[in-house]
């Protein structure tokens, strides 16, 4: 015990002991960084880069792991796959919303600054006027969705029965009915 620093030990004069150290297996190491980097890009639609960045590795090295591993090749292949799914399902939905506006018609707001000047050139006012525009439907849009949702009656190869009876469609909201 030491009396100048009230029953604490002084550091100064203490023997550094060495703590004990945990051996790590480099290999698992590697795997452990790999099997996360995996499950990040697996789980997200995000790119591999910011998963390395994520764990603390560069991609290049991620890529020479995967190269000189074949299990780490095949776990990357496998997420490469769930990311890819997860891309095509978000794609696919923005397709079919932009779609369904395009077929239907939509609004957008529109913004104006004018900006007013005296005789000297010196700015006096400034106005901001907001308006909403409807965007029409698109023909081209109908007509992809109508040979997409029933191309048996709007194929070009098919010729049209005009025989009477009545087809009715359902669009989005819209219900067009044809005779």
């Amino acid at each position: 015990m030491n009396k100048k620093t009230g029953g604490k030990p002084n550091p100064k004069t203490a023997k550094n002991k060495p703590t004990p150290t945990k051996k790590i297996d480099p290999e698992q190491e590697r795997r452990d960084k790999v099997e996360r980097i995996c499950e990040f890009y697996s789980l997200e639609n995000v790119t591999i880069e910011s998963c390395c960045e994520e764990v603390g590795i560069a991609i290049r090295t991620f890529r020479n792991w995967c190269r000189d591993n074949a299990d780490f090749a095949d776990l990357f292949k496998k997420a490469k796959e769930a990311n890819a799914k997860i891309g095509k399902e978000g794609l696919r939905e923005k397709a079919m919303n932009g779609l369904e506006k395009a077929i239907s018609g939509f609004f957008v707001e529109e913004e104006e600054t004018i900006e007013r000047f005296n005789a000297a050139g010196v700015k006096t006012s400034t106005i901001k006027t907001k308006r909403k525009k409807f965007i029409n439907p698109s023909s081209t849009a109908i007509i992809f969705a109508l040979k997409n949702v029933d191309p048996s009656n709007w194929n070009d190869a098919n010729p049209v029965d005009l025989s009477g009876e009545e087809q009715i469609f359902k669009i989005g909201e819209q219900i067009i009915k044809f005779k």
